[in-house]
């Protein structure tokens, strides 16, 4: 009996206590707050962000120090607010990244077939050397060099917000 005690006790103090137990909070690309408490679950990408929260399962150290922040945390994640970066939600930002590359899509399409087209026509104008196909390639040159304009423009304005958006610190998914 004395030996089966013995070994018991040796046993507990070997055995890490469950107060002693260690979790993890971090805040992910979204802004959601994660909570675990094997590290091995933690993003690569946000291991150097990741706090360590130590936690007790006594009632009187429950309530205070770090353990306090932990449900507010919790909280917080649970019920997730709409985020403003640089003064505009998400929706905004993901809104205007793809109106910009839409529009810059689109013109660049036609601006393939308008160079297609200026390749026949000075085809054209190489075998007939009529008036007007001399008047067609020079309004077909006038054409593109004006979407060439346009699409510098959208171009400027993509690269300005990304500026905006970089200074803001907005994530790399929403743009």
């Amino acid at each position: 009996m004395k030996i089966a005690l013995l070994f018991f006790l040796l046993l507990l103090q070997f055995y890490p206590p469950a107060a002693d137990a260690a979790f993890y909070q971090w805040v992910d690309s979204a802004g959601v707050t994660h909570f675990t408490d094997n590290p091995d679950n933690i993003p690569t990408k946000f291991r150097k962000r990741a706090k360590k929260l130590k936690l007790s399962e006594e009632p009187g150290e429950a309530t205070a120090g770090p353990q306090s922040a932990a449900p507010a945390a919790v909280t917080k994640a649970a019920a997730p607010q709409p985020q403003d970066i640089g003064g505009h939600p998400e929706k905004w930002w993901r809104g205007h990244y793809a109106e910009l590359r839409g529009k810059l899509k689109a013109l660049q399409a036609v601006l393939a077939d308008k160079q297609t087209k200026l390749v026949e026509l000075r085809r054209k104008r190489v075998i007939y050397t009529r008036a007007q196909d001399r008047v067609a390639l020079n309004s077909m040159q006038a054409e593109i060099s004006v979407d060439e304009v346009h699409i510098a423009e959208l171009q400027n304005q993509i690269d300005e917000l990304d500026r905006q958006a970089t200074s803001a610190g907005v994530p790399a998914e929403w743009r």
